[in-house]
């Protein structure tokens, strides 16, 4: 395998290997993304489906989303995985005819009928990307994603949305949480640039306001599980502290992600707080949580490590990131911080045999099976690929659509 090219931001050399990077993944999971009878597979370490795993709508939504990217880029065949995307979530088995929305996950023994915020975001996401490039259906998909998101989970009081309900749309999870509330922050960002609604901008910025904001005044370590009531519950999961979706203490990789945003939303608006959250926030999360290869999951609230094994996608969540402020200060920190983040990920997280990402790695840079089964996600790492492309004030599919 050659040897890729020192990770400079910029250099030429290290967007060409992005490019070939990007064409690698793609042919990883193209083979067998595609379910026979419908949906997306969840892809495994060597490449191959994984049917016991169902088809969960996260991933269902985000493999949309990709493949309009790539769509978008010109990938031969990306289209017909679009098509092959709507035809299950528009209609089909993904898609709860009778009460609206989409099913959580549709299993070999049954359906997870929950119908979840962070699922639904993804809809808007993928619909929105699938609208910019091209595809009637996109808007379609959006729109309904849109629309329930007003009916039944955005809570205009409390400037955000609820994070879980029954397949009615009715009993209300009283927990409050970061994570759907973030995706749906990246969700209508997508949505203003797909449709123009200056709706989906606003939410955009409450949700950043109320979820990263505190991050401007220096407190990084965002606290990702409210009461319904949205007051912090500190201790939430402390006996699962590797949770997938809801650790125990604060989420260094949703650092990183916050800093993206605020900085996609500072370049659309120009509002100071937003720079300085994403500059407390990167610096934040190397401070408490960059222990090489990588960083760690989570951190308890006085910035000790909590699970300490290092997961891909904060990797690839720091490189958008870094770019960002890059553009935004000028400072040269940024850009020797990126390069380093590259290196680390080339040597350890590039699964160079076999292709793709490791999910997961331990202190040593050794694969680990403990949170995650294979190789599921292409998104976050699709898209890291591409983040050099950005400037401060579009998001992926718009760039793309522009030409940038």
């Amino acid at each position: 395998m050659p040897t890729a090219p020192i990770a400079t931001w910029g250099d030429p050399a290290h967007l060409a290997w992005l490019e070939d990077h990007r064409t690698q993944l793609l042919d990883f999971y193209a083979p067998e993304v595609c379910r026979a009878e419908g949906g997306y597979h969840w892809i495994g370490n060597d490449g191959h489906a994984i049917p016991a795993q169902g088809q969960q709508l996260w991933i269902g939504a985000r493999m949309l989303h990709v493949h309009a990217l790539a769509h978008l880029l010109g990938r031969e065949g990306a289209a017909d995985i679009v098509c092959h995307g709507l035809v299950y979530y528009v209609d089909g088995p993904g898609h709860d005819d009778e009460h609206g929305g989409w099913f959580n996950a549709v299993m070999p023994d049954g359906v997870d009928d929950r119908k979840e915020l962070y699922g639904h975001a993804h809809v808007l996401l993928a619909g929105s990307s699938v609208a910019q490039a091209g595809f009637a259906e996109g808007e379609r998909l959006a729109r309904e994603a849109s629309e329930l998101i007003d009916r039944h989970y955005w809570v205009e009081a409390d400037g955000a949305g609820l994070d879980s309900l029954d397949r009615t749309f009715a009993n209300p999870d009283p927990y409050r949480g970061l994570n759907g509330n973030m995706h749906l922050t990246e969700a209508y960002l997508a949505a203003y640039e797909a449709f123009g609604d200056d709706v989906f901008l606003d939410r955009a910025l409450r949700l950043a306001r109320r979820l990263s904001g505190p991050a401007a005044s220096g407190e990084y370590r965002l606290v990702e599980h409210c009461d319904q009531g949205w007051t912090p519950v500190r201790d939430y999961n402390r006996e699962v502290p590797n949770h997938p979706f809801r650790p125990y203490g604060s989420t260094v990789g949703h650092w990183l992600e916050w800093a993206k945003l605020d900085l996609q939303l500072y370049g659309i608006t120009g509002q100071e707080w937003l720079l300085d959250a994403a500059r407390t926030l990167v610096e934040g999360a190397f401070a408490d949580g960059w222990h090489e290869p990588g960083f760690v999951y989570t951190v308890d609230w006085d910035g000790t490590p909590v699970v300490d094994a290092r997961f891909f996608w904060p990797m690839a969540e720091a490189t958008g990131a870094l770019h960002a402020l890059v553009l935004a200060s000028g400072e040269d920190r940024w850009q020797e911080l990126y390069g380093r983040v590259w290196q680390q990920a080339q040597a350890h997280f590039v699964d160079h045999e076999r292709g793709g990402w490791h999910s997961e790695v331990d202190g040593d840079g050794r694969p680990v099976l403990v949170t995650w089964d294979g190789k599921p996600d292409l998104y976050h790492v699709f898209q890291a690929t591409l983040y050099p492309r950005l400037s401060l004030d579009q998001g992926l599919a718009a760039a793309l659509t522009s030409g940038r």
